[in-house]
């Protein structure tokens, strides 16, 4: 009998007929193969065989670290405006080779879409935030509006706003392997959907410090330079350098624990992984008349209330944060220096000790009153607008 060579379908859900192949961009960075366009992969990747056989290349690691200011008060009576102090913020980020890139990006975009589904059906829709492809048009101006103007028409409110102490480094793979099989629908995942969730979590990798210093011994300095500048180097080695390098070089995740962040599947994970979490946290909310919001690791709940005491602040902060600690087992870390209890009263946002203070969320900065832009927003913007018109100065050197 003659074989098709349709590719064979992933899956059957709905969700893989549904792909935008128009976001699956090629992009020139320096890895262990070649860029490659989705024209010639897409077949591949959307066959399930294929899938299985295919050997996944390591991903590489390296240390983003990012300067930010934290304000401190050692009297716990006073404003806490008193004193900022620079931390150094650390992001493990690890990025896959060009197939393994597509390979993700495809599974990622089908669980998300099966996601979607499943978020309707079970009310958490309108919790999850981050990493969405069912809300087209709208981003974080959107998102924080819609919480400050839920408290503009509260009387009075408690809002209990907290993020988590390196999410995507401490998710549970047991938990997420569980939830995305409920999220699919599956009592145990097909060998294609088990061997991107194996690579996934057990990931292997190589620092890019030395993948450096291999092509500086390899080029020398200054060849490296002008062979990156010019793009003539397509890949980092050959094969047969890789099957030595790998000898010394190579790590692998052997934590039960802790997914790369910055591969094109780890996004929605993030969402997966917290579905059971969501579903009781929003109930909390409902029964409170509450609304409850999460941007991947950053949670906010604002709690309607007919007159704030001490009391019940206390007994509100209590009940939730003993709530999400009940989820430790999901890796889920409050970290304390980012959680924020405030109360909304008379057009005026106060801390716990009822000083006057602002909100801030995704963003912005809330007041009671006004919503002004983070000023380390405004940093980001005018970075990113310089490096954009830099980039844009050079390329009109060289084509003009």
């Amino acid at each position: 009998m003659k074989q098709s060579n349709r590719p064979q379908q992933l899956h059957n859900l709905p969700s893989s007929s549904e792909i935008n192949w128009g976001k699956y961009k090629t992009k020139y960075y320096l890895h262990f193969d070649e860029p490659v366009k989705i024209e010639y992969v897409k077949d591949k990747i959307q066959n399930k065989d294929w899938v299985v056989k295919y050997p996944f290349l390591p991903s590489i690691h390296f240390k983003m670290t990012f300067k930010r200011y934290v304000t401190i008060s050692k009297d716990k009576s006073l404003p806490i405006h008193q004193q900022k102090v620079k931390k150094i913020k650390e992001r493990e980020i690890y990025y896959a080779a060009h197939k393994d890139r597509f390979i993700y990006k495809y599974y990622g975009d089908c669980l998300n879409n099966a996601y979607n589904k499943y978020a309707i059906d079970n009310g958490i829709d309108d919790v999850a935030l981050a990493y969405r492809n069912n809300k087209p048009g709208k981003n974080n101006v959107d998102f924080a509006f819609e919480v400050f103007d839920f408290i503009l028409n509260q009387k009075q409110a408690i809002i209990i706003s907290l993020d988590f102490t390196k999410y995507f480094d401490y998710i549970n793979h047991k938990i997420l392997k569980q939830n995305i099989k409920t999220v699919l629908g599956v009592n145990d995942l097909s060998k294609d959907w088990y061997k991107v969730f194996k690579n996934l979590t057990q990931f292997t990798y190589v620092h890019k410090t030395d993948i450096d210093a291999f092509l500086e011994k390899k080029y020398g300095e200054k060849k490296l330079k002008r062979l990156l500048q010019q793009r003539k180097l397509k890949k980092i080695m050959l094969p047969s350098e890789f099957r030595v390098f790998k000898k010394k070089h190579l790590y692998k995740n052997k934590k039960p624990y802790g997914i790369p962040q910055g591969s094109g599947m780890s996004a929605v994970c993030s969402n997966v992984h917290l579905i059971h979490f969501d579903q009781e946290i929003k109930g909390w909310a409902l029964n409170h008349k509450a609304i409850y919001r999460r941007y991947c690791d950053d949670l906010i709940l604002v709690i309607p209330v007919d007159n704030v005491s001490q009391e019940l602040l206390a007994n509100i902060k209590d009940d939730v944060i003993q709530r999400i600690l009940s989820y430790q087992p999901l890796g889920l870390e409050i970290q304390e220096e980012k959680t924020e209890i405030r109360i909304y009263r008379n057009d005026t946002i106060f801390d716990e000790n009822m000083h006057k203070n602002k909100l801030d969320y995704l963003g912005f900065v809330f007041d009671g009153q006004t919503i002004r832009l983070r000023e380390k927003s405004l940093f980001k913007y005018y970075s990113r607008a310089y490096r954009k018109a830099k980039t844009s100065r050079k390329i009109s050197y060289v084509t003009n």
